[in-house]
C-alpha cells in the first residue's frame, strides 16, 4: 500500500495526517516543534535565529527532525516502510517554510518584511537534508507574500474559497493569525502579529494544548469549574482555556472593559472570591486552581490579561482593515470560520464578549485545523486538478501587510479595550 502524509508545520506545534491507498485516513498526530522553545516562542525570535545560511540550518534540522519523528510514529504504529510513502505535502507560515528549506530569513527581519524574491520550493525530499523519506514527491504550499505563507493558502484551498459565490472569512489562530476574506472573484489576506498568547506563550502559567492543560473554564457562584485535556491533573492553561477564562472574568465583572483586574470590593458579583493579591507587589491576581498537596497552583495575572489584550486587538484590528479593504459591510451575509490552536475546544458563546472580531455572528464555524485539513485535501486529490486549484488561489489573491501601517497602529490602540 502507498501512503501520503500531510504536515502542518506550525511555529509551536507540528501536526501530521496520513492516508493509505488513497482512501484510508489515519488519526492526526502532533508534536511540539523541536525548534521550541530553544529558538524562541514566536516567529520574530525564529527570524532572529535564522538570519544567515549557517544559523537557519539549525532551524532546518529541528524542523526536519520533528517531521521525521511524526513519520516514525506512524511507521511504528502501522508497520510500513519509508519506501511506501509516495509524497509529502507541507504547509506553514513563511518563516517555517523558509526555515525548512534553509533559506536565510534576513529579508523578513526588516521593512518591508517580505521575501527577497519569489520563492521556489524544492519538489523532492532529497533536496532537504536528513529527511527519512528519500527521493519522494514534496509539495510545499506556496508563500503568497510577506508573512502570509502556505498555511493560509492551505486553509483557503480547504474552504474552496476561490470557487465560492458568497464571501467567506477565516482566521487561523497561531503565533501569527492568518486572516483571509474572499470568494471566486478575489481573495484578500493579511497576517496579524498576535504573538504566542493564543498558544499559551508569554502567559505565566501558560502551556501548549497538551495533557494537563486547562482547556475550558466556567465560573459559577464564585467557584471555577475547569476542564483539562485528557482529564489530567491541571498543570497549566492553554489557548482555549485562556479564551474561556477571559470570557468568564468579563461576564462576571471581575475584569473591566479596560482589562483591569478589579479588587474584590469593586466586584458586584459573587465572583469577588477568585481575586487574590500577589505576594511581592500586592497586585490583584486571579486564583484559578490551588493544589495544596503538590503546590501546583495556576494563577492569572494582570500582565497575562495584557498579553491577551495585545493578541485580541491585533486580530480585531487586522480583521477590520481587511474587511474594509474588501469593502464588505458587517451586515452583509458572509460565512465565518475560525481555526488553529483552539480547534473544536473553543465555545462559540465566547467569541462576541471577548471582542476579538469587528462583527457579531450567531453562527461561527469552528474548524479543528484548517491547515492540516488543506494538506489532507491536497494529498487526497488528483493531479493536475489540485495544482490548478492552488494556482487559481494565488492568481486571485492579494496580501495587505500590516507592518509599519499607521492605520493598524491606530486601530490596535482603539481595540485594546473590550466591548461594554
Amino acid at each position: 500500500m502507498e501512503y501520503s502524509i500531510g504536515i502542518d508545520l506550525g511555529t509551536t506545534t507540528v501536526a501530521a495526517v496520513l492516508t493509505g491507498g488513497g482512501k484510508n485516513i489515519f488519526p492526526a498526530k502532533s508534536l511540539l516543534n523541536f525548534q521550541y522553545p530553544e529558538f524562541g516562542l514566536d516567529s520574530v525570535k525564529r527570524i532572529q535565529n535564522g538570519l544567515d545560511k549557517n544559523s537557519v540550518k539549525k532551524l532546518q534540522e529541528k524542523a526536519v527532525s520533528t517531521i521525521n519523528a511524526l513519520i516514525d510514529s506512524y511507521k511504528n504504529e502501522i508497520g510500513f516502510n519509508y519506501e511506501d510513502i509516495k509524497e509529502i505535502a507541507v504547509a506553514g507560515n513563511t518563516v517555517m517554510e523558509m526555515a525548512l528549506c534553509a533559506y536565510p530569513l534576513i529579508s523578513l527581519s526588516k521593512p518591508p518584511y517580505r521575501t527577497s524574491s519569489e520563492i521556489f520550493f524544492p519538489e523532492n525530499t532529497d533536496s532537504i537534508p536528513d529527511f527519512n523519506i528519500k527521493d519522494k514527491k514534496l509539495f510545499i504550499f506556496p508563500v503568497l507574500d510577506g508573512f502570509v505563507g502556505g498555511d493560509a493558502i492551505a486553509s483557503i484551498y480547504y474552504l474552496d474559497m476561490a470557487y465560492r459565490d458568497k464571501p467567506a472569512f477565516i482566521a487561523d489562530f497561531g503565533t501569527n493569525v492568518e486572516i483571509a476574506v474572499g470568494c471566486k472573484d478575489r481573495i484578500y489576506t493579511t497576517s496579524a502579529p498576535a504573538g504566542p498568547a493564543f498558544e499559551g506563550g508569554n502567559i505565566k502559567y501558560g502551556m501548549t494544548a497538551s495533557q494537563g492543560a486547562v482547556s475550558d473554564v466556567r465560573l459559577k457562584d464564585g467557584v471555577f469549574q475547569i476542564e483539562t485535556i485528557s482529564g489530567s491533573t491541571p498543570s497549566g492553561i492553554c489557548g482555549s482555556g485562556i479564551m474561556s477564562l477571559m470570557y468568564e472574568l468579563l461576564r462576571e465583572g471581575v475584569i473591566n472593559k479596560d482589562g483591569r483586574i478589579l479588587p474584590p470590593e469593586e466586584i458586584e458579583s459573587e465572583s469577588f472570591t477568585v481575586v487574590g493579591k500577589t505576594e511581592k507587589k500586592g497586585e490583584n491576581e486571579i486564583i484559578l486552581y490551588l493544589d495544596g498537596k503538590n503546590n501546583n497552583n495556576i494563577k492569572f495575572f494582570q500582565e497575562d490579561v495584557r498579553q491577551f489584550q495585545f493578541a485580541k486587538s491585533a486580530v480585531k484590528s487586522a480583521s477590520e482593515i481587511l474587511l474594509e479593504k474588501f469593502k464588505i459591510s458587517e451586515y452583509e451575509d458572509f460565512d465565518v470560520y475560525i481555526s488553529g490552536t483552539f480547534g473544536s475546544r473553543i465555545r462559540q458563546d465566547i467569541i462576541d464578549l471577548i471582542d476579538i472580531f469587528p462583527f457579531k455572528r450567531k453562527n461561527i464555524n469552528v474548524l479543528d485545523g484548517s491547515v492540516l485539513s488543506g494538506c489532507l485535501k491536497y494529498i487526497s486529490a488528483e493531479s493536475p486538478q489540485r495544482e490548478s486549484d492552488i494556482k487559481d488561489i494565488v492568481r486571485i489573491s492579494k496580501n495587505f501587510p500590516l507592518s509599519g501601517s499607521g492605520i493598524f497602529q491606530k486601530y490596535f490602540i482603539r481595540n485594546l479595550s473590550f466591548s461594554p
